[in-house]
């Protein structure tokens, strides 16, 4: 082990939530951590941490930490194990990897590693590319609807960011989102905001900690987010309160669309060339979109061969169907508090939407995630100045993986397709699952379909992790992966909060018989032939890092060892659509009937005749003191929360003979879970809510992914990747036996 001297401060990166980029210093005696203290940065406004990294110590020195590697004894998830060196585990996870290639080919392992810290992702990708295997796309358990519609809408992964960076906005709508409990960062600027004057609206079913410090609260109907800003969208162009000139600059509003197949006219169609076209009311005749000193129309009806219409003609007659009355029966939001909502958007600006991913969790949330997008289009609440994120660093283009892989390409597949993947061999059969960084059995809908249909489907499993977790009982093979806090790493803002390049330091040693993920990587690749693409040091892969992306070229890793390092300032990130423009108007989905973001019923709707069997819509949402399942087994953080419990609103327990503190059964046709009721005016009624993250040993019986669906919706599958449905769940509540 390293000499360490016996007093030490190390500034490092919380590790617990990749890419929020939470600054920490650890204090470190004889190398042992003795606690977290939030670290400093050049803008002391991004100083903090929330309880979760300041009590990491406790997770990293927990008794249950994987100690060594673990070959499993007997069936799969029987929790007999027996321990072996690194040298027997390399050798033996080899072997059984070989012998998956020559029966199914290299695509048919498959590898789910979180993306983010850089090191880590880069030596799995590098490894998986060099195995021609296939690398799991893991966007899609619940947060790739949101992603599929800034596609369309601006042909970005995070296009949402340009209606949410206003510094000083006067109205902030928190859509979706409870970050009072899941990112003290953006918290701490809507308070901020809100003292300049701000006013801060929450949308959420529930009163959630975020809308404690509202200044109004809207709860509505789960999965009718898309018809609230249809509504909203009504009421701004019935009264006129649109952003003409925005409309006409930056959207698709102005292009002419034939009526006879809803595509943009173009001049070929006219003239034998390839361009849009607008109509021009100063010669009266359709011309190219964008020569200078044109009048575009927004409004009529032009026959040019075929009847065309613009783009924003269309959306204006598509929302008249939205009035605040139609659509207050749909959300249950009165319709004067739509009026209002939707006159105060347009007219108090700039104003910011600060959308999350509890909307995203519905099975048609790509639709209202677009409707947002339109909604802040049209009253031009979209400012084009956006700072440097995620996918201009590891995604450079669109959906591509842009990782060190040494040249090799990778073959990627989302992780909700992993379901088909695994049991019917489509679009590929996987037979193999390695995981790392992913709880995938606790995490992912419809947890009794993977134990029963995938697991038994699959012909080995590897788990690289930091305890044995549910998906690690259920593995061949498990590996014990160092935390954060002892391996080094590279890491930067997700979505662009903390606007800094980070060194993730290793603050001590790896713990017991641990390696990072790195090694393990490496570890095997040498094992497998591929040992001289991991022959040289970590620091030295960050530097390749550094250096394969434009975006951070220039930073070095010697300015990193002395702090935080400023990514990027913001800038005016082109638009990545077919037109250049905003689309709100999505010509690929015409064949979808979905160009304009309509509005459609949750798949497990109240309204439907389901709900007479089961009428309570279950939320799923994420809890203040984990990140998703990590930190669940933390005793420290168990005193503030020690058990979960189903929130539900007194009139629904009432109507059932509940009361407070009951073990009641919540369960659906999937399945079932029994815990503890806590009766709380915070719940809609209707509206049931459960934490997820807790692990099925938390429960007196059960798991509430239990209770979730894997349905698919096709239209986000063929733009972006399929999305994890959560929120789209309908159950009913009753006392346990």
């Amino acid at each position: 082990m390293k000499e360490q001297p016996n007093r030490a401060v190390i500034r490092t990166v919380c590790p617990l939530h990749p890419g929020y980029n939470c600054g920490l210093s650890a204090h470190v005696e004889k190398g042992v951590i003795k606690k977290f203290v939030p670290a400093s940065f050049p803008e002391p406004r991004l100083e903090g941490a929330c309880a979760k990294g300041l009590l990491a110590h406790h997770w990293i020195y927990h008794p249950d930490r994987l100690r060594h590697p673990l070959k499993r004894v007997g069936e799969r998830g029987n929790g007999k194990w027996e321990r072996i060196s690194w040298g027997e585990a390399i050798d033996a996870i080899a072997t059984k990897l070989a012998e998956v290639v020559e029966k199914h080919g290299p695509k048919s392992i498959a590898w789910s590693v979180a993306d983010i810290p850089l090191l880590r992702s880069a030596g799995y990708s590098r490894l998986v590319g060099l195995t021609k295997g296939t690398l799991v796309h893991n966007l899609g358990s619940g947060d790739l609807a949101g992603p599929t519609a800034d596609i369309v809408t601006f042909g970005r992964l995070l296009g949402a960011l340009w209606a949410l960076v206003f510094e000083k906005p006067e109205l902030a709508i928190v859509w979706g989102s409870n970050p009072a409990d899941t990112d003290h960062q953006m918290m701490g600027r809507i308070l901020e905001a809100r003292k300049r004057g701000c006013s801060v609206v929450v949308i959420d079913p529930r009163r959630s900690a975020t809308a404690a410090q509202a200044d109004e609260h809207i709860p509505l109907r789960p999965g009718t987010d898309g018809a609230l800003a249809l509504g909203m969208i009504h009421v701004v162009l019935e009264e006129g309160l649109e952003d003409v000139r925005f409309i006409m600059e930056k959207t698709v509003g102005p292009l002419l669309v034939r009526t006879d197949n809803g595509r943009f006219l173009r001049e070929r169609d006219v003239a034998g060339s390839g361009g849009t076209m607008v109509w021009d009311e100063n010669s009266g005749q359709a011309q190219p979109a964008g020569i200078p000193g044109l009048k575009p129309a927004l409004r009529g009806r032009y026959f040019l061969g075929t009847e065309c219409r613009p783009a924003y003609d269309l959306l204006t007659d598509m929302v008249k169907e939205y009035s605040p009355e139609k659509v207050s029966c749909i959300t249950d939001v009165p319709a004067e508090g739509i009026r209002r909502l939707a006159s105060r958007y347009a007219t108090q600006k700039p104003a910011s939407i600060y959308r999350g991913w509890g909307m995203q969790r519905s099975f048609h949330a790509d639709l209202s995630c677009r409707a947002i997008n339109t909604l802040a289009t049209v009253t031009g609440n979209v400012n084009l100045l956006r700072p440097l994120t995620y996918e201009d660093i590891v995604r450079p283009d669109e959906g591509d993986f842009e990782f060190p892989t040494a040249g090799a390409k990778l073959n990627t597949i989302p992780i909700m397709n992993l379901y088909d993947a695994i049991t019917k061999g489509e679009p590929f059969p996987v037979k193999a699952f390695c995981n790392a960084g992913h709880n995938f059995i606790n995490q992912l809908p419809n947890a009794r379909k993977i134990i029963r249909e995938l697991l038994p489907s699959l012909e080995f499993i590897l788990v690289c992790d930091h305890f044995l977790g549910r998906t690690a009982k259920y593995a061949d093979y498990v590996l014990p992966a160092s935390t954060g806090f002892e391996c080094l790493d590279l890491t930067f803002s997700f979505d662009g909060k903390i606007p800094y390049m980070q060194l993730q330091q290793k603050v001590i040693e790896p713990l017991y018989d641990c390696k990072s993920d790195f090694q393990i990587a490496a570890e095997l690749a040498r094992r497998m032939g591929f040992g001289s693409y991991f022959n040289r040091s970590e620091e030295h892969y960050i530097e390749e890092i550094l250096a394969e992306h434009p975006a951070i070229q220039g930073v070095t890793l010697e300015q990193l060892k002395q702090g935080p390092v400023r990514q990027m300032p913001p800038v005016g990130a082109p638009l990545r659509t077919a037109t250049g423009r905003i689309e709100f108007y999505a010509e690929r989905l015409t064949t979808k009937q979905q160009e304009l973001s309509i509005y459609l019923e949750p798949v497990e709707s109240t309204l439907q005749e389901k709900a007479k069997k089961y009428p309570l819509s279950l939320l799923t949402p994420h809890h203040k003191y984990r990140v998703h399942s990590t930190l669940a087994n933390v005793r420290e953080l168990l005193r503030f929360d020690p058990e979960p419990m189903l929130d539900m609103h007194p009139v629904d327990a009432e109507s059932r003979g509940l009361h407070d503190g009951d073990v009641v059964c919540v369960f659906n046709d999937r399945g079932k879970v029994k815990v503890k009721l806590k009766l709380t005016t915070d719940m809609k009624p209707s509206v049931v809510s459960l934490y997820q993250g807790w692990w099925p040993e938390h429960y007196i019986e059960g798991h509430h992914n239990d209770l979730t669906h894997d349905l698919i919706n096709p239209v986000q599958k063929a733009i972006l990747g399929p999305n994890a449905a959560l929120y789209d769940v309908l159950v009913e509540v009753c006392r346990a036996e």
